[in-house]
């Protein structure tokens, strides 16, 4: 299969540790003339807007697949300015989450017209904590659901659950190295949900 993944530092796997270089072990990508084409696009510093017009410059070539992992930025940035109409104009986070469900919309139809299917994957706050960056990060990952719901060929990854469980099993483990950024064991996570939707896909359909 050629699979993409979309997204931001996250993908791209600086700073911090590299899921995509662990799924790409494990799926054996680039050791056997049968295995999986694996396109890493992720950027480091990339919010929805600017993922949108990244891929939209360089272009996709058709994929089987595509994980869209995008919003993380968005959720740190919060309210941003840049959305104003009028310079110095006040904006709320409810104000620029809507715009920024706007612009994720175009790029899942972007991505759904050049991927056979498509995993829409949230924000998630790994380690769990409680401030006003995870309450935003549940915010986008809301409307990423709602966005996924509602876009044919698309599908919803909760990277939550995930981190949850491994929370459970190891709570003195660290997820992250700075509360965003992945360390080996968040790494590690996200390359087995993301290996898990990927086994998911191959799988023929019931009935």
């Amino acid at each position: 299969m050629r699979i993409a993944f979309l997204g931001d530092s996250l993908t791209e796997g600086a700073p911090g540790a590299s899921y995509f270089r662990i799924l790409r072990k494990r799926l054996g990508a680039g050791e056997r003339p049968e295995a999986d084409e694996l396109l890493n696009l992720g950027r480091a510093g990339d919010c929805v807007a600017d993922l949108y017009a990244r891929v939209q410059h360089r272009g996709l070539e058709e994929v089987d697949l595509a994980f869209v992992w995008i919003g993380t930025n968005d959720a740190a940035i919060g309210e941003w300015s840049s959305w104003a109409v009028e310079a110095f104009e006040p904006v709320s986070w409810e104000t620029t989450l809507d715009h920024i469900a706007t612009v994720h919309d175009r790029l899942l139809a972007w991505v759904t017209e050049r991927a056979a299917a498509t995993v829409c994957v949230p924000p998630v706050a790994a380690d769990g904590l409680d401030g006003a960056w995870e309450r935003r990060v549940a915010d986008v990952a809301e409307m990423v659901a709602v966005a996924a719901a509602a876009r044919p060929g698309a599908s919803f990854l909760d990277l939550a659950p995930w981190f949850a469980a491994a929370r459970a099993a190891a709570p003195e483990v660290s997820f992250t190295i700075d509360g965003v950024h992945l360390s080996e064991a968040g790494a590690a996570v996200i390359a087995d949900a993301f290996a898990a939707a990927i086994k998911a896909y191959r799988l023929p359909p019931e009935g």
